[in-house]
């Protein structure tokens, strides 16, 4: 082969490696941007999910509330009935242990049954579920699952800390992002607050376990 054939054939072959390497380069980014908007999306899907989930508890704890206060008024009734009618009788005893029965009922308070175990891997198998504070595992708005250990850290390099026990509202602290503040709900099944440093920034975690 001469200088000038050795020549072309650098001339075609070069361009070639060039546009091959380019094509890899596009490639791999494309594969990046699938990832990254696979990514946003599962966690675009999770938050719909849990604000569903909460949605759906908070509807079924009114209408059990409703029903229950609408049990309370009807029995409450009938026996002010019967209470009325024995002190007519002149049978004073029972009516004020009717007249206390009232007193009783009307005085509680009604809070909807939550499980008190939940199933483990094994079949039919149950254990204690934890309602008290915020122990246990939750899964945050972004999707992932963070468990709140007694000691004021999390199994994700936080922290965690009662910041006004009237209000039972926490504060978590992050490692690489702005902590949360965030308040438990009766139920002790949600967290649900803002950014410490953004209230306009909403965050929510649902208890899984």
């Amino acid at each position: 082969m001469n200088l000038r054939s050795f020549a072309v054939v650098v001339a075609f072959v070069t361009p070639m490696s060039s546009t091959i390497g380019d094509e890899s380069i596009t490639k791999e980014k494309s594969s990046e941007a699938r990832i990254a908007t696979e990514l946003d999306q599962h966690e675009t899907n999770v938050r719909s999910l849990d604000r569903r989930f909460q949605e759906a508890i908070i509807r079924l704890e009114a209408s059990y509330t409703a029903e229950r206060e609408l049990m309370h008024k009807k029995l409450s009734k009938t026996l002010k009935n019967e209470k009325k009618a024995l002190t007519e009788k002149g049978e004073l005893d029972q009516a004020i242990q009717i007249r206390d029965q009232v007193a009783r009922i009307e005085a509680t308070e009604i809070v909807p049954p939550y499980p008190k175990v939940t199933k483990t891997n094994g079949p039919g198998s149950t254990k204690p579920s934890n309602r008290g504070g915020i122990l246990g595992t939750w899964r945050w708005n972004n999707g992932v699952d963070i468990r709140n250990l007694d000691d004021g850290k999390t199994n994700g390099n936080g922290t965690w800390q009662l910041v006004d026990p009237r209000e039972n509202i926490y504060q978590f602290r992050w490692k690489r992002i702005p902590a949360d503040r965030v308040k438990l709900s009766p139920n002790g099944r949600v967290l649900e607050g803002t950014k410490a440093n953004d209230l306009s920034f909403r965050v929510w975690a649902v208890r899984i376990d």
